[in-house]
This record gives C-alpha cells, structure tokens and sequence, in this order.
C-alpha cells in the first residue's frame, strides 16, 4: 500500500487586503487528492520567498 503526502507554503495574491498584505495558504496533496487551507496568518508579498516557501530573512553579518 503506497502513500504520497506533499505539502506547499504559499501565498494567495488574488485575495491581497487593504494593507498590503496576503494570506499564507498551505496546500498538500494525499495520494494525487489536493487540497487548500489557509494558515491564517498574513504577509507583505515582497516578504516572501516562493522558492523556499517561507519568509525572506536578513543576514546579520
């Protein structure tokens, strides 16, 4: 019995608010099935990276 399971940061620029700000939404797939759900937590979208699904840091050093 195999199992997939994947799971994906990002964010959902089609429902930017008044601020500014996006809603971090997670999407996993189970055995080819996706699904969406919001983390409810907002973002800047230039704060994000889509790459490595989270929010861009500043090196200190």
């Amino acid at each position: 019995m195999n199992k997939s399971f994947n799971l994906l940061f990002f964010i959902k620029k089609s429902k930017i608010k008044a601020n500014g700000t996006a809603p971090i939404y997670l999407r996993f797939t189970i055995d080819g099935v996706p699904k969406e759900s919001s983390s409810k937590r907002n973002i800047q979208p230039i704060k994000w990276d889509n790459k490595l699904q989270k929010v861009k840091t500043e090196r200190l050093y």
